[in-house]
C-alpha cells in the first residue's frame, strides 16, 4: 500500500495556493478559471469560489511543460466526515451538446450526396472517401474531454507529486490515487436560452450519450469513479451539494 496519506495529498495540493505561472494563478476563483483563454474571453460561469487550475499547474510544471499532457481545468478535493478524500476534476466547455459533431455534419453530408445521384458524378466514390474519413476521425471536442481526466490522473498529478517529494515513487502515487474517490464534472454553455429543465436532460441525454459510453469505460477501469454532464446553470448546485455539503 502507499506511505501517502491524505494530509500529505492536501499539503502537496497547498503547495500552489500561493502561487502562479505567467500572471495566471494556480488557485483562482471560477470565473477566472473557466474563462475563455481568447477571442471575447467570456467567463462560462460568473463565481468567486477558488478551485486548483489545473491547466496553468501543467503548463508551470518544469516536468509536464515540455510535452503538455491533457488536463481538465479545474481540480479540487473534499475531506470526508469518515476521513475519506475526494477529488474533483472539472471541465468547463463552450459547447452545446445539442449541436452537431463532426460525425454527425459527415453524415448528413454522405447522405445528402447519395440521396441525388444524378447530380454528382462518381458520388459513390465520394460516399465511401467520406465515411472512411468519418470512421478514423471523430470530433475533436469529445476526444478532447475523454483525454482529459485519464492524463490528468494518470500522469498530470503523478508527475506534479513527484515534483513536489522526488523521494516517493510514482508507482505510490498510483496506488495511493487508486483508491481515492475520483468525480469528473463536466460543465457545458448547453440549454441556457430556455429555462425548463426536464425538457433539456433529456436533450442532453439523447446527446450526450457518447461521452456517457467512454466514461462508463473509465469507471470500469477505477480511472474515475463517477462523472456527471451538466449544463452551467448547475454549478451553484454542485457546489452546495457536492463540494460544501
Amino acid at each position: 500500500m502507499s506511505e501517502i496519506t491524505n494530509d500529505k495529498f492536501i499539503d502537496f495540493l497547498n503547495t500552489f495556493n500561493d502561487r502562479e505561472y505567467r500572471n495566471n494563478k494556480f488557485y483562482d476563483t471560477i470565473t477566472e478559471i473557466s474563462r475563455k483563454k481568447s477571442g471575447n474571453q467570456d467567463a462560462l460561469i460568473e463565481n468567486d469560489f477558488r478551485m486548483y487550475s489545473l491547466d496553468d499547474i501543467a503548463k508551470g510544471s518544469d516536468v509536464l511543460s515540455l510535452n503538455l499532457p491533457k488536463t481538465t481545468d479545474a481540480l479540487f478535493y473534499k475531506e470526508n466526515p469518515d476521513g475519506t478524500l475526494s477529488l474533483f476534476f472539472i471541465e468547463f466547455k463552450f459547447h452545446n451538446l445539442d449541436d452537431p459533431d463532426a460525425e454527425d455534419l459527415l453524415t448528413n453530408l454522405v447522405n445528402e450526396m447519395y440521396s441525388e445521384p444524378k447530380k454528382l458524378k462518381c458520388v459513390c466514390k465520394y460516399k465511401k472517401d467520406l465515411n472512411k474519413i468519418r470512421k478514423y476521425y471523430g470530433d475533436s471536442v469529445k476526444h478532447t474531454l475523454i483525454l482529459k481526466p485519464i492524463e490528468s490522473i494518470k500522469i498530470v498529478i503523478p508527475k506534479l507529486y513527484k515534483e513536489y517529494d522526488s523521494d516517493v515513487d510514482e508507482k505510490e502515487i498510483e496506488e495511493y490515487l487508486d483508491c481515492v474517490e475520483k468525480n469528473l464534472y463536466v460543465f457545458v454553455s448547453t440549454y441556457t436560452e430556455n429555462g425548463k429543465y426536464n425538457r433539456h436532460k433529456e436533450r442532453m441525454e439523447s446527446m450526450s450519450t457518447g461521452l456517457e459510453n467512454h466514461f462508463e469505460r473509465l469507471k470500469s477501469g477505477n480511472i474515475i469513479d463517477n462523472y456527471e454532464i451538466c449544463p452551467r446553470s448547475f454549478f451553484d448546485d454542485f457546489l452546495e451539494n457536492e463540494i460544501l455539503s
